[in-house]
């Protein structure tokens, strides 16, 4: 018998009141008039608290208060169809087989006299990895375990064994992390052997390998590479001559259509199934999307374009297609490292498959369990699947931990080894502490601010600088209440995150008109800079460029008597001057500014802090000696400083350095004395995006798990009893906190 017949069945009538949770509702149940519904509502509420597991009151009407009284059960399960569950059981055996191997120590012995002595220097794990050159590896290096460390000595270690420095490939996530990398490698060794490495990311390396080969690959050499936020822009060119602006009100904008053509590229599988399966509210519009993408390709193609897709894109199908190429390339790099494998997509796991297929001398270093950049196309199947393409690997996982305290170490284990996939490992350390990681519920969002901070100047009382402390959140609005106390306090802080340097507006227009003296077919750039003359719009700047492509170049004649013409002549008199090729890039950056500030004079008020970003450009400039250069850095790895943009509010620069607030994906990779983690309800952490998709609600507990791993001595967690938001009334703590053992953490 139904709950609700059952209440019927005691109450002898129907009865309905508007907060009725969904779960306790039928479509049985309606209004009566009859009877005092006051009385009738409240010994409702009595008797549901003797039929169901939690009672009404705790779960609808008061929030929840106390984390010990909850249980994993009293979640719903996110949902999970059969080829999901086919696939991680697959998965599962691929782990199972690996971790059923006989596990035996290998004790390295080391025969000749090196410059560095890896055997102190190293610890056991670290040390196999180091040593293990030949063959496919695979190394599970957990949070804080030192991988940096493995990959700069196996790179030493290679040399002094007599590996060509030209025959070695690093593939790091950041061109920074590469060129740390190596110069430690050269400050270790104590010569210049290293320099002759190829160290940086996919992008730079397939920009590279493009140019240098272009010829034989029939690819034109100086493409022009345009960002995310470039390609959107074009994208919504060819939306717009295809009239779909026109014929529908509520067709899906350039950054969701820019966001569908990538996801679908990233993972090699088509935009219907991307949309069928992750925005079913576009369905109406696949073939609109469709032919959008064909007409993308075209244009790209026709003004010598590169997206950062068509870089893997093209570099993968060019090996797989061209076996002269893909034969070059393999005998060219004989030793493959591949840093931060858990963040590579199916193209790039593909590339690195392709160029070491012949040798097999590949190592790849990374961490299942901090596999959280999805959004981007990364494929946490990658590294859970690399003892399938290679069944004879060796697998090393590095479990000492020399960045965080033990009780932290023992709180974070908790949390993965909840996770439904995954290699075991458990993370230990010698770093002994007596308090455990703290969590703590406040009555709501105003009085969980004031404690965070009260704790922060705490900290800073104890001679601990505020940089060493960072408040991460899932969403920087979960951070609003904390930043509004942090300004009325006068705490300098510092949020990571947002706006990059390189997607400022007046910086990308400065860059817009450089790229057009590199690549004159630029029609991307021309459509942004055209844009600002008076009197052009989208219509006559595309029959500008029309025109700049059939006569090859930009002719004033043929526009001396539009209304245009002087903006135009004033234009291409400064792009001939700064074409000049004695002319350095800082000069031409120069005359570039002396034209544009008027422009940005008349439609910014800010203009004058916003120059300054610009004199930020040319100071880079000045590193560089060709331009081709200059602008495949920017875009592949676009500088981070920040000019003109001070802490907000700032104290004294010289007496406090700002602590940070960042969201978790812009953490990885760093690490603070103190961790604060707010806001950890249900529906913030893990999203409430994620809850019905088993696979997303997994990465979210990854997430949590960097979160709360980059903290070395106290990590601080914290919620208030609830939080409405759009999508509901939030109370329940995060599910990622109610599986922990609760004698792992402190609780308030």
């Amino acid at each position: 018998m139904s709950l609700t017949q059952r209440l019927f069945e005691k109450f002898g009538k129907k009865v309905k009141f508007s907060r009725m949770p969904a779960e306790l509702k039928s479509e049985n149940t309606e209004a009566v008039a009859e009877g005092n519904s006051s009385e009738v509502f409240l010994e409702i509420i009595g008797d549901i608290a003797s039929l169901v597991k939690t009672s009404y009151q705790d779960t609808y009407v008061k929030p929840i208060t106390d984390l010990t009284a909850i249980k994993i059960e009293d979640y719903p399960d996110a949902e999970i169809n059969a080829g999901t569950q086919a696939k991680i059981e697959e998965l599962k055996g691929i782990i199972q087989a690996i971790e059923s191997r006989p596990t035996s120590e290998t004790d390295v012995k080391l025969g000749s006299t090196y410059k560095i002595d890896y055997a102190t220097e190293l610890n056991r794990a670290q040390l196999e990895a180091v040593t293990s050159l030949y063959g496919p590896i695979l190394v599970i290096a957990g949070a804080g375990s030192g991988k940096t460390r493995v990959i700069v000595h196996r790179v030493a270690f290679m040399l002094e064994n007599g590996v060509l420095p030209q025959d070695i490939l690093l593939l790091t996530f950041t061109r920074k992390a590469s060129s740390e990398m190596l110069g430690r490698v050269q400050q270790l060794l104590k010569d210049s052997s290293a320099q002759k490495i190829f160290g940086g990311t996919f992008h730079s390396f397939s920009n590279y390998v493009l140019r240098k080969y272009g010829i034989l690959l029939n690819i034109p050499t100086n493409f022009t590479i345009i960002d995310t936020e470039d390609s959107a822009d074009t994208i919504d060119l060819i939306r717009s001559e295809l009239k779909f602006v026109k014929k529908e009100q509520a067709f899906p904008k350039k950054n969701r259509i820019q966001s569908i053509i990538s996801s679908a590229r990233n993972r090699n599988i088509s935009i219907r199934e991307v949309i069928e399966n992750e925005f079913t509210g576009l369905i109406e519009f696949i073939e609109s999307i469709e032919l959008i993408n064909q007409g993308y390709e075209k244009y790209k193609h026709i003004c010598n374009l590169f997206d950062y897709d068509d870089l893997m894109d093209v570099l993968r199908d060019s090996l797989r297609d061209n076996a002269i190429f893909r034969t070059k390339m393999q005998q060219e790099y004989r030793f493959i490292m591949v840093d931060e494998y858990q963040d590579t997509n199916v193209v790039q796991k593909e590339i690195v498959e392709m160029l070491s297929e012949g040798h097999k001398n590949i190592l790849i270093v990374g961490d299942d369990a901090q596999s959280i950049y999805s959004f981007r196309g990364a494929n946490y199947e990658n590294i859970l699947r690399f003892p399938q393409r290679y069944p004879s690997c060796k697998v090393i996982k590095i479990e000492e931990n020399y960045r965080s305290n033990q009780k932290i170490l023992d709180f974070t284990n908790e949390i993965i080894r909840n996770a439904k996939i995954g290699y075991k490992k458990t993370l230990y350390s010698k770093i002994l502490k007596e308090g455990l990681p703290f969590v703590k519920k406040f009555y709501d969002q105003q009085t969980e601010a004031e404690f965070i901070v009260d704790k922060i100047l705490e900290y800073r009382e104890k001679g601990i600088e505020l940089n060493q402390v960072a408040v991460l959140v899932r969403a920087f609005w979960h951070a609003r209440y904390i930043e509004t106390e942090l300004a009325i306090r006068g705490i300098p802080y510092v949020t990571v995150g947002g706006i990059k340097f390189n997607e400022r507006k007046h910086v990308k227009d400065v860059i817009c008109y450089l790229r057009i003296i590199q690549n004159p077919n630029d029609a991307v750039a021309w459509h942004r800079i055209l844009k600002h003359l008076p009197g052009v719009g989208l219509l006559t700047a595309r029959k500008i460029i029309e025109k700049i492509n059939v006569e090859k170049g930009l002719n004033i004649e043929t526009f001396e008597k539009t209304k245009f013409a002087d903006g135009l002549r004033e234009l291409a008199k400064m792009l001939t001057d700064a074409s000049n090729p004695h002319t350095g890039i800082s000069h031409k950056i120069e005359l570039i500014k002396k034209y544009y500030s008027p422009i940005l004079q008349a439609e910014e008020s800010d203009y004058t802090i916003r120059l300054l970003d610009i004199d930020v450009l040319i100071e880079l400039a000045g590193k560089y000696e060709v331009l081709d250069k200059f602008l495949t850095d920017f875009a592949l790895d676009p500088p981070s400083k920040k000019f003109g943009n001070q802490t907000t509010p700032l104290i004294d620069e010289t007496e406090d350095k700002p602590l940070t607030i960042s969201t978790i994906h812009s953490a990885k990779g760093l690490e603070w004395y103190s961790v604060f983690i707010p806001h950890a309800l249900d529906g913030m952490i893990p999203s409430v995006h994620a809850l019905k998709n088993i696979e997303e609600l997994e990465e979210e507990r990854r997430l949590f798990y960097v979160a709360c791993s980059r903290a070395k001595d106290e990590l601080i967690i914290t919620m208030p009893s609830f939080v409405k938001t759009y999508n509901g009334f939030l109370s329940y703590p995060s599910r990622f906190l109610v599986e922990i053992d609760k004698r792992k953490f402190d609780y308030h």
